[in-house]
C-alpha cells in the first residue's frame, strides 16, 4: 500500500495533485509571459524616444509578445498536461466540464488555483522587474466593450476547439497536442492583442489587475467573453460527438505502415491472449466515462462503434487461413 494512502483518499489525493499542477502550471506560463510584457514596454519606450508618434501598433512588438505567451503556454502544457491535464484557464476549466464531463469538484479546485496562480505570477513579475508591470488587458483603439467580448469569445473559442480535437480527442497526433495549443494562442494575440490584449483567459487579466490593485471598468468582458467562448466551443464539440464526426473523414489514424492482413493477424492474436476470440469489443472510447473514471459525473457517447474480432485460422495442410 502506498504511503499516501495512510493519511487521504485516492480521490481526494488526485483532486490535491491536479491542484498543485494547474497552481504552479498557470504561474509558470503567466510569469513568463508578463516577463515577456514588461520587456516589450522597456523596448518600446526606448524606440519612441525623439520619434513622433504614428498609428496602428508595433508588428515586431505584436509578434514578440505573442511568441512569448504561445511558447511559454505549449511548453508548460507539455510539462503538465500528465498531472493536471494543464489548463491554466477557467474558461478551458468551463468548457472541459460542459464539453468532457470533467467532475465540478475537480474544476473548482483547478478554477481556485488557477486564479492564485495568476495573481502570484503578476505579483512576482511586478516585484522582480523595474518600473510598473503594464501588463493589464483593457478595450481600446476605438472597439466597445460589446465587440471586445465578442472578439475574446470567438478567439477564447478557437483556442478550446484545438484543445477538444487535439488534447481531449486521443489521436496518433495527440502528442503534439501542446504545439497546437500554443498556436491557437499565438494566432488569437497576432488578431486581438491591439484590441483587447488578448487575454483569452480569465485568470490572465485578473491577476494583473490585483498586483496593480487597479480595475478597469471592462474587467467584465475579460469574464464574459472567454466563458462565452467556453459555450461555443463546448455546444461545438459536442455536437460532432453527437453526429459521430469520425464517419465523414474516416481512416485518419490507419496505420499504413502495414498490410491489411497483417493488421487482422496481429488483432486476432491480441484476441486470443485476452479471450476474445469471437466476440465484439468496443473501439477506444478516448473520451472520459464513467467506467473509466470513478469521479464522473456524466459521460461522452463513444467515439465510434464496436468494432468485431477476426480470428484468424491456420490450415496446417495448404497453410491458408480462413475468418471465422
Amino acid at each position: 500500500m502506498a504511503s499516501w494512502e495512510n493519511y487521504m483518499p485516492a480521490k481526494v489525493k488526485n483532486h490535491l495533485v491536479a491542484t498543485t499542477g494547474e497552481f504552479v502550471g498557470t504561474f509558470l506560463f503567466l510569469f513568463m509571459a508578463f516577463s515577456v510584457v514588461s520587456v516589450t514596454g522597456h523596448r518600446a519606450l526606448y524606440t519612441q524616444e525623439g520619434a513622433s508618434p504614428v498609428g496602428g501598433s508595433d508588428p515586431a512588438l505584436v509578434v514578440y509578445i505573442a511568441l512569448g505567451f504561445a511558447v511559454s503556454l505549449g511548453v508548460n502544457v507539455w510539462i503538465f498536461y500528465r498531472v493536471s491535464g494543464g489548463m491554466f484557464n477557467p474558461a478551458v476549466t468551463l468548457a472541459l466540464v460542459l464539453g468532457n464531463g470533467m467532475p465540478i469538484p475537480r474544476a473548482l479546485f483547478c478554477f481556485l488555483a488557477q486564479i492564485l496562480g495568476s495573481i502570484a505570477a503578476a505579483g512576482v513579475a511586478e516585484g522582480l522587474f523595474p518600473g510598473p508591470l503594464n501588463a493589464q488587458t483593457t478595450v481600446e483603439h476605438g472597439m466597445s466593450n460589446v465587440e471586445g467580448m465578442f472578439l475574446e469569445m470567438f478567439l477564447t473559442a478557437q483556442l478550446i476547439i484545438t484543445i477538444f480535437m487535439l488534447a481531449v480527442e486521443k489521436t496518433k497526433a495527440t502528442f503534439l497536442a501542446p504545439l497546437g495549443i500554443g498556436m491557437a494562442l499565438f494566432v488569437g494575440h497576432l488578431v486581438g492583442i491591439y484590441y483587447t490584449g488578448a487575454s483569452l483567459n480569465p485568470a490572465r487579466s485578473f491577476g494583473p489587475a490585483v498586483a496593480a490593485g487597479k480595475f478597469y471598468s471592462d474587467q467584465w468582458v475579460y469574464w464574459a467573453g472567454p466563458f462565452l467562448g467556453s459555450f461555443l466551443a463546448a455546444g461545438f464539440y459536442r455536437l460532432l460527438k453527437f453526429l459521430q464526426y469520425e464517419g465523414a473523414n474516416p481512416d485518419q489514424d490507419v496505420d499504413l505502415s502495414c498490410s491489411a492482413h497483417e493488421d487482422s493477424a496481429r488483432l486476432a492474436c491480441t484476441a486470443q491472449r485476452m479471450g476474445l476470440e469471437g466476440k465484439e469489443i468496443p473501439r477506444p472510447t478516448w473520451s472520459r466515462s464513467k467506467e473509466s473514471d470513478v469521479e464522473m459525473g456524466s459521460s461522452i457517447p463513444p467515439k465510434s462503434p464496436p468494432m468485431p474480432i477476426v480470428a484468424v485460422h491456420t490450415n496446417s495442410t495448404d497453410n491458408t487461413s480462413s475468418h471465422a
